[in-house]
């Protein structure tokens, strides 16, 4: 940690120390799973660090690393693991206020690439000194008009939207479906992000509809009080009102609060007046915030807030013009439409409308989990990558006043789907108002 700290403040007017107690403006910590930040780490591979970005909120500057991952410092460039002091000198420039840019030589671009060399001998490039300087000014001992042989490295290139090869160098577990060829077992939409289901494993994508990471993560692991023989889900939905999200499977359903099960369950099915048949969809429609499940060629409509199911229910799920029978999963997204799952299409139904948008079904993978036609991430491929350990980032919005809150990186490849948006001059000035010239932080 000293020596990713050191690239910045060698640099520039800050300077870091180490303190006692929880004051200090950076807290680093290496935690596992949901450690109350709202951001669980999915164990190795996936995410394996996310940093805050500065603001008021008592997480700002806090840089967390997944304890589960294999984490090495100063090994050859051919080992095996995460490169610590790359991710780390990654994450403090995000605790420190940069967000990321497409710059080819930058430390701070989307993608990690591996291992960037002794630490004791690391020299920033010149795209990220220019980008702290605006920030902070530059340190004294520092030459400021010293710039790369190579100018036309620090050129911003287009933004990369093709899929990058991927070459994780965490092997998946055997039984990792493939995103791109499966059908899914569930599909919800839970605190404003799209979750996909299959068999233990569910993929994750943000807000603005990025893939957080192209590995699956396990759903007992993110859920803690599912059974861990559960060997899929029917149906999940985040309750309105409440925000509790429901899972579904057989004849059972549970409860979480966040990511704990509440007491008491699993508990059977006909507490929701459903025939205990099981249930094939569940959504909460934004017209009239009633929830609908679905079973075969039938559909109920439920009041979570009366707790009872409406009269007249079941009827035909005819009724839904165009959205087929035996359904894999619905949910709602945050454009107002309802989204139908089946097999490896998905249908939309706009706004209040009971009627199919002309143009679908289309395929789920490639509208929704970055896939192509011709495209396979199965274990077999993935094992055989072993160079380039990329790390995706994502920005999730609408969580802290100053706009950004949070950069989580990922082990895999996935498609920034264009440039991430630079802090407004307002956030700028919070930032320069936050921090001084001098910052501290938590030992390990």
């Amino acid at each position: 940690m000293y020596y990713a700290l050191k690239v910045w403040s060698d640099i520039s007017p800050l300077n870091f120390h180490e303190v006692a107690g929880n004051d200090a403006d950076i807290q680093i910590d290496f935690t596992k799973a949901d450690h109350n930040d709202g951001y669980p780490f999915d164990g190795p591979g996936g995410t394996v660090a996310h940093a805050f970005f500065p603001g008021e909120r008592f997480t700002a500057g806090d840089t967390h690393f997944d304890d589960d991952e294999a984490w090495t410092f100063r090994s050859p460039a051919e080992s095996h693991g995460m490169d610590l002091f790359a991710v780390a000198v990654h994450e403090f420039g995000h605790a420190i206020g940069l967000a990321h840019t497409s710059a080819i030589e930058s430390i701070m671009r989307p993608y990690y690439q591996g291992p960037v060399g002794d630490p004791l001998k690391y020299d920033l490039p010149y795209e990220d000194k220019v980008r702290v300087w605006q920030l902070y000014g530059v340190r004294d001992s520092v030459s400021h008009t010293a710039r790369p042989d190579d100018p036309s490295q620090t050129a911003d290139p287009p933004v990369l939207l093709d899929l990058p090869e991927n070459r994780s160098i965490v092997p998946p577990p055997r039984d990792a479906p493939n995103r791109c060829t499966s059908h899914f077992d569930a599909v919800a939409q839970i605190r404003g992000e799209a979750f996909f289901f299959k068999g233990k494993y569910f993929w994750r994508l943000t807000r603005e509809k990025h893939l957080v990471s192209l590995r699956p993560a396990q759903i007992h692991r993110f859920w803690r009080g599912l059974p861990t023989n559960l060997d899929s889900v029917d149906a999940v939905y985040e309750r309105p009102g409440d925000h509790k999200i429901v899972f579904f499977k057989g004849l059972k359903y549970w409860i979480f609060k966040d990511n704990n099960v509440e007491e008491g369950y699993p508990r059977p099915i006909s507490d929701f007046g459903l025939p205990m048949e099981g249930v094939d969809a569940a959504f909460v429609w934004l017209h009239n915030y009633k929830t609908y499940f679905f079973k075969d060629n039938r559909y109920w409509r439920y009041d979570d807030h009366l707790r009872r199911m409406d009269q007249g229910y079941p009827k035909d799920s005819t009724l839904w013009k165009g959205v087929p029978p035996q359904l894999d999963d619905a949910m709602r997204w945050s454009d107002g439409s309802s989204y139908f799952f089946k097999g490896k299409e998905y249908w939309r139904v706009v706004g209040s409308d009971m009627e199919v948008e002309a143009g679908y079904p289309r395929p789920i993978g490639k509208d929704w989990l970055v896939c192509t036609e011709m495209q396979s991430d199965s274990p077999a491929t993935e094992a055989n990558n072993t160079a380039n350990t990329r790390l995706h980032g994502q920005h999730h919005a609408d969580h802290a006043e100053n706009g950004y809150e949070v950069c989580s990186c990922t082990s895999d490849s996935a498609s920034p789907f264009g440039a991430q948006p630079s802090p407004s001059p307002l956030w700028l000035l919070a930032l320069l108002l936050t921090l001084s010239g001098v910052l501290s932080y938590v030992p390990l």
